[in-house]
């Protein structure tokens, strides 16, 4: 009976342990993904009370993978990923045309992402709308 409690008892623990963890966000849905150092020209950062924006020049590539998506995408969520960050996830209203953004980043994900944003070396081939 002890050899049976002990493994049982090591177990209980271990996911307990474990119940303490956050849990990873799932993401669904269509991505479209942005390396701030192989698509942003110049990106800019704005902490207001309830929102932290980026305002980010696109590459011409860039640009037009964010038009694509926008396009096939209209009227679905796509979840907006910046340097490996998931920072929102809009509802495609309209097309979206020209080589601005702002982007809207949650303060948990801001933590994350502003540090990324001063990396200079791209490492991103073609990232992709999904």
């Amino acid at each position: 009976m002890k050899s049976i409690l002990l493994p049982v008892a090591a177990l209980l623990i271990a996911s307990a342990a474990f119940a303490d963890e956050p849990a990873k966000p799932v993401i669904t849905g269509h991505i479209l993904r942005f390396d701030s150092a192989c698509d942003f020209t110049e990106s800019n950062v704005r902490i207001q009370r309830d929102a932290i924006l980026v305002d980010a020049s696109l590459k011409s590539d860039a640009a037009a993978r964010m038009k694509q998506a926008s396009r096939d995408f209209l009227g679905q969520p796509v979840v907006i990923v910046i340097n490996n960050v998931p920072i929102s996830a809009p509802v495609m209203a309209g097309q979206l045309s020209g080589d601005k953004a702002r982007f809207s980043v949650a303060r948990d994900a801001a933590a994350k992402l502003l540090p990324s944003l001063l990396a200079t070396t791209c490492y991103q081939v073609q990232p992709q709308a999904k």
